[in-house]
């Protein structure tokens, strides 16, 4: 894998592979339809965190990806 990497990994990486089925992109109302969709779910989150500093989301965050890393192994 590392060869294909062209680099050493780190010992914290990790490596995975996903496959995904080819698909038409959304296109003309559909894709403005979806992108007005996430533009709002963007700014629900943004608002239910307006009151906690930076660096309590950046605790938080942490926290969350430490918790998902050390169910991994």
């Amino acid at each position: 894998m590392e060869q294909i990497l062209g680099r050493a990994l780190e010992h914290d990486e990790e490596v995975s592979i996903m496959a995904f089925s080819p698909h038409e992109a959304p296109s003309g109302e559909a894709r403005q339809a979806l992108a007005r969709q996430l533009k709002d779910r963007i700014t629900r989150t943004a608002e239910r965190v307006r009151d906690v500093s930076t660096e309590e989301q950046e605790a938080a965050i942490d926290e969350a990806v430490n918790h998902v890393r050390s169910q991994q192994k």
